[in-house]
């Protein structure tokens, strides 16, 4: 038998299976989506690279315990409203950390992990723009926007190691790997910075 179709036919089984074992609703829209990441992986996930972003963010804002206190009640009350609404029907370990630096932005990893930079909140004017910030990045956790990224960049592993394969033989197969490689970067971009 020839390998080629060998090949093509184990890569189509791959994508089918994939695709019937991988669909899960979103908690958020409602709607059928591909997640090859489970929600206790997504949480450890989070987990085990919270701390280290953060440290690689400038660490956490220390100089105002209490700042950083009235962020998390802030959080924690959109939590509860959320849920209390049915907005949020995920019972994520939602944790809120301002840190030390001055650029305004904020962030969320997979499972509920949230951190707002101190250059943000010197931005805001009142705790309605503080509650919008923390909303977003709420509902980037809750509609698990990590998980589904992460399972963009395995199914385009996947292509791209079958670009390999497929063309490993020809002239040009170094080219269309870098091509598929640079497509994968590409689509990899949308919620990234």
């Amino acid at each position: 038998m020839d390998p080629r179709k060998s090949l093509i036919r184990f890569l189509l089984a791959a994508i089918i299976l994939v695709g019937v074992v991988g669909c899960s609703t979103n908690p958020v829209t409602g709607e059928r989506e591909l997640t090859l990441v489970s929600s206790g992986q997504e949480i450890a996930m989070g987990a085990q690279h919270y701390g280290p972003s953060r440290q690689m963010q400038g660490g956490d804002y220390s100089l105002d315990p209490e700042l950083t206190e009235y962020v998390q009640s802030v959080g924690q009350k959109l939590v509860a409203a959320s849920r209390e609404a049915a907005v949020v029907d995920r019972d994520l370990p939602y944790e809120f950390e301002v840190l030390n630096n001055s650029v305004p932005n904020a962030w969320a990893l997979p499972g509920g992990k949230i951190a707002l930079n101190r250059g943000l909140l010197l931005e805001m004017n009142s705790e309605a723009e503080l509650a919008a910030v923390l909303g977003h990045e709420i509902v980037h956790a809750a509609a698990r926007h990590g998980a589904q990224q992460m399972s963009k960049g395995m199914l385009l592993q996947g292509a791209v190691l079958g670009t390999a394969i497929a063309a490993r033989d020809q002239d040009y197969g170094n080219l269309l790997v870098g091509g598929a490689n640079v497509a994968a970067q590409l689509v990899m971009q949308k919620y990234g910075r």
